[in-house]
């Protein structure tokens, strides 16, 4: 049970560590052509040396019968007809010999001109053949020119005399056509390997291009429109994953939808006693307390914007699918409206922003959130706000005094203000906030190089942003 526990361990691990499927699928798949193509080499070389040594052997064991035939024992000593035998055994060094070892006298073939062929001692434990009146054996020693030779030993009785006969043949060409057949083999298996590893490769790019469709409806899905996934559009081995998908993104929009329904639900409820609280604050027994009415009326205007707001964006939600707004018409209707408002500033503007360049966010979001960032901007500048906007990244940056390390901790804190002096509820930015988590864009706040406050939203891929 422990073991079974730890292998289920391993094997999480290592699919935790595999950052992707297709090279974990790629690298198995490699793997195990490796250890077929070393198998196959390891069992072709195996039955070429066997079948190569077994032809050997036998015409060895031929030319040793024959030689046996040659052999006659005449008047007290044993005389070898050399005739009978293949010229091949008399030309020197020709790489066939033999030797016969009688109990008084030795013959050497002309070829090995008198070499001390090895002569080893016959095994019967191991390597060994017994037939009728014969024993055989073979194994490989030094040649008197070639590094080798496979040596044919069979052991017999004659004329009631024990005669050992050797036979041996030269392996250098033998051995020189194997390593040839090893190298043609060798780069055989490595051109199929490399075939094979470009074939397994487009393959797996041709099998994971079907799974776009499904990228692409997921971001349909993002951008607010709904889908249903059709199972029987994806290979068979993922049906089951995408009936899981069309089951989880049907409960995630019931979930989103009734959480939209609940906010709008509860901001129309407050509306109510909110208007009563107007009219409250509008009798005249409040008159004789200014600025307990203001403050009070201040408050309720804050709370009727997030009213609004909680309205609005479920109004967005159930009727409206975002589209690529081109980012200049949004500064080009926002800029006379700051200019105006802030006219006694004289504020410059500088921007660099693309005519080509998209913001994929719902129009009215989009007001929102630069709108309360070019307004915090406006209320801090000296005279100078830098805004830009390229490739995803938006930035904004004024001249103004900047903030502290300290302060920039808490600007996106609802209601946090460094000045109590500037008009405004302290809301702006964690409104911003809002809307930039809504669209999985990263917000930061940092030192401007002009002195002021740097505001950096990078969107997380514009294609695919939606409402959260």
């Amino acid at each position: 049970m422990t073991n079974e526990a730890g292998g289920g361990r391993n094997f999480k691990s290592f699919f935790s560590r595999s950052h992707s499927l297709e090279k974990q699928i790629f690298s198995s798949l490699v793997l195990g052509l490796l250890i077929v193509f070393s198998a196959f080499w390891w069992f072709l070389q195996s039955t070429m040396h066997t079948i190569t040594e077994d032809y050997l052997l036998t015409r060895l064991a031929h030319d040793a019968d024959n030689i046996e035939r040659n052999l006659a024992y005449e008047s007290g000593t044993w005389q070898l007809n050399l005739d009978g035998i293949s010229a091949i055994y008399s030309s020197l060094y020709s790489g066939h010999y033999f030797v016969i070892v009688t109990p008084k006298q030795r013959f050497y073939s002309p070829s090995l001109d008198q070499y001390p062929l090895y002569a080893k001692s016959l095994d019967l434990s191991s390597r060994s053949n017994v037939h009728v009146n014969k024993k055989t054996e073979h194994y490989e020693a030094p040649g008197p020119i070639e590094e080798l030779v496979l040596i044919y030993r069979v052991e017999l009785n004659k004329q009631g005399q024990p005669i050992q006969i050797y036979v041996a043949e030269d392996l250098s060409l033998i051995q020189n056509m194997i390593t040839k057949f090893d190298v043609f083999f060798g780069l055989l298996t490595l051109i199929a390997l490399v075939s094979l590893y470009f074939l397994l490769r487009w393959l797996l790019q041709r099998t994971f291009c079907q799974l776009k469709p499904l990228e692409e409806q997921l971001r349909a899905f993002q951008l607010g429109h709904t889908i249903h996934l059709k199972s029987n559009e994806y290979p068979l081995e993922v049906r089951s994953l995408i009936e899981s998908l069309n089951l989880a993104l049907a409960q995630s929009t019931l979930q989103f939808e009734k959480s939209r329904q609940l906010n709008g639900n509860l901001s129309h409820s407050l509306k109510t006693p909110l208007n009563l609280i107007f009219q409250l604050i509008d009798a005249p027994e409040l008159n004789a307390y200014p600025e307990l009415k203001a403050q009070l009326k201040s408050q309720s205007n804050v709370i009727l914007t997030l009213i609004e707001r909680e309205l609005k964006i479920d109004r967005i939600a159930n009727h409206q699918s975002i589209t690529a707004i081109p980012f200049m018409l949004l500064w080009q209707d926002l800029q006379p409206t700051f200019e105006q408002l802030y006219r006694d500033k004289d504020i410059k503007f500088t921007t660099s922003i693309s005519e080509c360049e998209l913001l994929n966010m719902e129009k009215e979001d989009a007001f929102e959130l630069l709108g309360n960032l070019i307004d915090n901007a406006c209320k801090w500048c000296n005279h100078q706000i830098f805004i830009s906007f390229k490739d995803d990244l938006f930035v904004i940056e004024d001249d103004g005094p900047g903030a502290t390390d300290a302060q920039l901790q808490h600007f996106e804190e609802r209601g946090y203000r460094t000045d109590e002096t500037k008009p405004g509820h302290g809301i702006g930015l964690s409104i911003v906030k809002g809307i930039a988590a809504a669209y999985q864009a990263k917000l930061t706040f940092s030192h401007a190089e002009r002195g002021g406050l740097k505001v950096t939203i990078e969107f997380n891929n514009q294609a695919s942003l939606g409402l959260s």
